[in-house]
């Protein structure tokens, strides 16, 4: 016969909440020396009695001691309990929302800070690479033409594919690609992907589009901005067009430009019969680059007089990176008002590139130019104020004729 053993499980406190209630309300009584303690008392001992927890006020008049009124007084104080952790329950969901949105947009702030952090270590990166210097040991690199795409694209397309078959006749190691000033360059290129510029440029010119672009200020502006891209040496290569008649501007014109970009400009001019000896004089002239300088130690160098430190040693010599070359000169083209002003002047009857120079040096933009007429006290003063200011080498005046034709153009109403 087995043996069944009853386990009986006792609450220490069942009714703790109670208990505490009623010990407070005891407190008070017996400090206001109300009568209510002694039934508080008798209740308090019964509650410590029961064994069983009890749900409600109402469930506790079953005890000596709870009448209706200490029964509906712990009914009441659990309401107000209940009352107060819907709110607690109400505050902590706000406070856990309030937390949640914190973190969200703590997270959020740190992926687009992580983002930023990437761009600019990208940019950073970038600019290292940008300044990192460049060192090419003789034997290390090879010496390549590159060619403005414009050369070999367009609408002349059977005269700019001639320019690939010449060169691919000729043997030139030769590469297409954009340039953001002038038609031909050199660079040299080594196995790591660097490229540095030699100190040679050319610009292209056919007789008949010399005389167009003397026309329409192109030729002055190309000037200008073959001046400011730090390669020393430019060299106009101008080709005949046929027997370089019907060109828009009498040949003596044409020649008179060239002279003023030999002397004034200080670039050199080669001139050349047709198209195919255009192209052999870049081979003649590649084949001349790479005797000088493939025994030479190819360095790196900012935006700097590229004749004076390439002269300045015999086995080294500085120069510009290729992309730097590009970038800066892709800025360059971006013109300012003094810039485009300039252009304004160049094409107006007897105004040169140096008189508009000179002009644009002291009244930058039109606007300045209108002001100071109006600040003058006669006709005969704003006529005469362009008069004496002195342009080019020989500081001649810019003249009486021209400087009221300026005003004139200025100052009309159309």
């Amino acid at each position: 016969m087995s043996c069944v053993q009853r386990l009986e499980i006792k609450l220490k406190r069942p009714n703790a909440i109670f208990e505490t209630w009623l010990e407070h309300w005891l407190q008070e009584a017996e400090r206001r020396n109300s009568k209510s303690r002694y039934k508080l008392r008798e209740a308090l001992n019964a509650l410590k009695m029961y064994p069983l927890p009890l749900a409600s006020g109402r469930e506790c008049g079953i005890l000596r001691g709870f009448g209706p009124a200490l029964c509906k007084l712990i009914d009441n104080e659990m309401h107000k309990e209940q009352h107060k952790a819907q709110a607690v329950a109400a505050n902590n969901n706000r406070y856990q929302n309030e937390i949640r949105n914190v973190v969200e947009s703590v997270k959020k702030n740190k992926r687009k800070q992580t983002k930023l952090t990437k761009k600019e270590r990208k940019a950073l990166e970038e600019k290292q690479r940008h300044l990192k210097e460049v060192i090419m040991q003789p034997g290390t690199f090879r010496i390549k033409l590159i060619v403005d795409t414009q050369e070999t694209s367009g609408k002349h397309k059977r005269l700019l594919d001639q320019t690939r078959s010449y060169l691919e006749c000729l043997e030139v190691d030769y590469e297409v690609r954009r340039l953001t000033v002038g038609d031909f360059l050199w660079i040299a290129c080594d196995q790591e992907g660097n490229e540095l510029v030699l100190p040679y440029i050319v610009e292209r010119k056919r007789m008949d589009d010399l005389s167009s672009s003397i026309r329409d200020g192109r030729f002055h502006e190309q000037k200008h901005r073959l001046n400011q891209c730090d390669i020393p040496n430019v060299i106009y290569l101008i080709e005949d067009y046929g027997e370089n008649e019907h060109l828009g501007l009498p040949i003596e014109n044409l020649q008179q430009a060239l002279i003023n970009t030999l002397i004034q400009n200080r670039f050199s001019v080669a001139h050349t019969e047709n198209h195919s000896r255009s192209i052999a004089y870049l081979q003649g002239l590649t084949q001349i680059l790479i005797r000088i300088y493939k025994d030479k130690v190819l360095k790196s160098c900012a935006n700097v007089d590229m004749a004076r430190v390439s002269q300045s040693s015999k086995t080294g010599v500085s120069l510009l990176k290729f992309k730097s070359l590009n970038e800066d000169s892709a800025r360059n083209a971006q013109l300012t008002v003094k810039e485009l002003f300039i252009l304004q002047l160049l094409q107006l009857h007897s105004l040169s590139l140096e008189k508009s120079l000179a002009i644009a040096t002291i009244y930058p933009t039109p606007r300045l130019l209108i002001d100071a007429y109006k600040e003058c006290k006669s006709l005969q003063d704003a006529h005469q104020l362009l008069a004496n200011i002195r342009f080019g080498q020989l500081q001649r005046p810019v003249g009486s004729k021209i400087s009221q034709s300026l005003h004139d153009f200025y100052t009309n109403e159309f």
